[in-house]
């Protein structure tokens, strides 16, 4: 059987979009959490521009272990930021200071994207954000800090359910193994979760 043509369409406007996103850019960062979504961006960006993997994770952390699989297998170009509670902490203040009316669940997806933006500031940074919505005001959030999210875009227009970002996935080659892979919430596959705890451990 081939590919549907529904799955098809789809990456061809996901090509399409990430070409506007890219027209001007040599060298692109993308926040990676080795989730579906992120690795989707990655397949289809490093086609168009110098890609460079950036991940926000504990050591041994469900998104470290997923950018060092993808380096090894996939020869992506992968770096790690390793944030610690201190660090993580601020910046979930600063988050929520700048946001008063962002969720709590929102305020807690955007942490390891902003950990990486702080890392490497003034850079083309592209994100995996779009496929489910945490919250009304994230797409402006996400312009506001200059963050290219091609699914964001696409999501406006065409609901992308998982299946549809998964046959997309393969289509462009990636194992079916890897595309099976469950959801993860970024803090979650971060591993900061403990980190913010009002309590929490101070070490990990």
């Amino acid at each position: 059987m081939g590919t549907p043509r529904g799955v098809l369409a789809f990456v061809e406007r996901l090509e399409r979009r990430m070409a506007d996103l890219l027209s001007e850019e040599t060298r692109v960062i993308l926040a990676y959490s080795g989730g579906l979504a992120s690795t989707l961006v990655a397949m289809v960006a490093r086609k168009r521009c110098d890609l460079v993997c950036v991940v926000a994770g504990v050591e041994d952390s469900a998104a470290v272990r997923a950018a060092k699989a993808a380096k090894a297998h996939l020869d992506y170009r992968v770096q790690f930021v390793q944030p610690d509670v201190e660090g993580t902490r601020r910046i979930r203040d600063r988050i929520n200071a700048a946001t008063r009316h962002v969720s709590a669940t929102a305020v807690r997806a955007l942490i390891p994207l902003r950990t990486v933006l702080e890392e490497l500031p003034n850079q083309s940074i592209l994100a995996g954000f779009g496929p489910r919505t945490l919250d009304a005001t994230l797409g402006k959030i996400l312009k506001d800090w200059g963050v290219m999210c091609p699914l964001l875009d696409l999501a406006r227009s065409q609901p992308l359910p998982r299946p549809l970002l998964r046959a997309a996935a393969i289509a462009l080659g990636l194992p079916v193994e890897w595309a099976r892979a469950a959801h993860r919430e970024p803090a979650t596959s971060a591993g900061i979760n403990d980190f913010l705890l009002a309590n929490g451990p101070l070490r990990h």
